[in-house]
C-alpha cells in the first residue's frame, strides 16, 4: 500500500520557489553563496538600523526612516509582467508624472480624505503584494502597516497625521485604523501558529508596530515586509542583471528626487504637507497600476 506524503508547509521565512531545498524553503533564504548573504541582510541590516535609530531618537530616527523609504523605490521602478520586467517607456513615464501631479493636488485640496484614501489604497496593494507570501502573512502585514501603530500608539500616530495633513485629524480615524491593526495582528498570530510563509516578515511588522514610533515602523514595514521582498521575488524570476538594466535608469531618477523632496522639506523650503503630498502623488500610480 502505497503511503500518502503529507502537503509540504512552507516555513515562516519562506518565498516559494522552484529548485530550493527543504532548508531553503524553511529559511526563506536560497543557499547559494552571496544570494544566502545577501538575504539575511536585506532582513538583518534594516532592522539593525532601525534599533539604532529609535534608541538614539531625533534626527538619527528621522533619518534612518528616510532612508528605509528611499531603499524600497527600486521595488515598483520597472514595469513587470508574467513575461518579463522592462524600463518604462517615456511616454509611460510621462503620464505616470502627470497622474500623480493630480493626485498631489487632490491630496493638498482634502488632505484627511487624501490621507484615509492613501491608507486604504496602501493597504489594498500591501495585501495583493507580489512576493509570494500567503494571504494571511500578507494581511497581517497590510493591517499592521496602517493601523499597527494607532492601535499602540495612537496620540503619537495623530500627532504625525496632523504634521503630515497640516490640521488635526477626527479621532474616529485614529480608530478605525486601530481596528485595522487588531485584525492585522489577528491575521499576524494565525501565519504564525500555521507557519505560513511570510510569518517571519509579519513578525518583524507587529514588533515594529509595538515597539517603534509610527514613522519608524512604518518605514521599517514597508521595506523589509513590502520592498525588499518584492525585489528578490523580482530578481529570483528575471535574474539580477534584468532587474537592475529594467529598474535603475528609473530608479535613480526617482531617489534623487525623493532626496531632492527630503532636502527642500528638511531646509524649510516647502511645507511637509506638500512634501507629503507629492511623495503620496508619486506612490499612488505605482499601486494602483502594480495591483490592476
Amino acid at each position: 500500500m502505497q503511503r500518502r506524503s503529507k502537503p509540504r508547509r512552507w516555513g515562516p521565512w519562506s518565498l516559494p520557489s522552484g529548485g530550493t531545498d527543504r532548508l531553503a524553503q524553511t529559511a526563506a533564504i536560497p543557499t547559494k553563496g552571496l544570494r544566502h548573504d545577501a538575504g539575511a541582510l536585506v532582513t538583518v541590516l534594516p532592522v539593525a538600523a532601525a534599533v539604532v535609530g529609535e534608541l538614539a531618537g531625533g534626527t538619527a530616527s528621522t533619518l534612518v526612516s528616510l532612508g528605509l523609504f528611499a531603499a524600497g523605490v527600486l521595488h515598483g521602478a520597472a514595469e513587470e509582467d508574467e513575461g518579463g520586467i522592462y524600463r518604462y517607456s517615456a511616454a509611460h513615464a510621462a503620464g505616470y508624472v502627470a497622474f500623480a501631479a493630480g493626485i498631489a493636488a487632490l491630496y493638498l485640496a482634502a488632505p484627511v480624505a487624501g490621507l484615509a484614501a492613501f491608507l486604504i489604497l496602501s493597504a489594498w496593494h500591501f495585501a495583493d503584494g507580489r512576493c509570494d507570501f500567503c494571504p494571511a502573512s500578507r494581511y497581517a502585514i497590510a493591517g499592521v502597516a496602517i493601523g499597527g501603530s494607532a492601535l499602540f500608539m495612537p496620540t503619537q500616530t495623530a500627532a504625525v497625521f496632523a504634521t503630515v495633513t497640516g490640521q488635526p485629524v477626527p479621532d474616529i480615524l485614529v480608530q478605525i485604523l486601530a481596528f485595522a491593526g487588531m485584525a492585522g495582528m489577528a491575521c499576524a498570530a494565525y501565519a504564525i501558529v500555521r507557519r505560513q510563509s511570510g510569518a517571519g516578515y509579519a513578525i518583524i511588522a507587529a514588533l515594529a508596530a509595538m515597539l517603534a514610533g509610527p514613522v519608524m515602523a512604518v518605514a521599517l514595514i514597508f521595506f523589509v515586509a513590502h520592498a525588499a521582498p518584492v525585489q528578490r521575488r523580482q530578481i529570483e524570476r528575471h535574474g539580477l542583471k534584468q532587474v537592475l538594466n529594467a529598474a535603475l535608469p528609473t530608479g535613480i531618477l526617482a531617489l534623487l528626487g525623493t532626496l531632492a523632496l527630503v532636502a527642500l522639506a528638511w531646509s524649510g523650503m516647502i511645507a511637509i504637507p506638500v512634501a507629503v503630498a507629492i511623495a503620496f502623488g508619486m506612490a499612488t500610480p505605482h499601486m494602483l497600476t502594480d495591483g490592476l
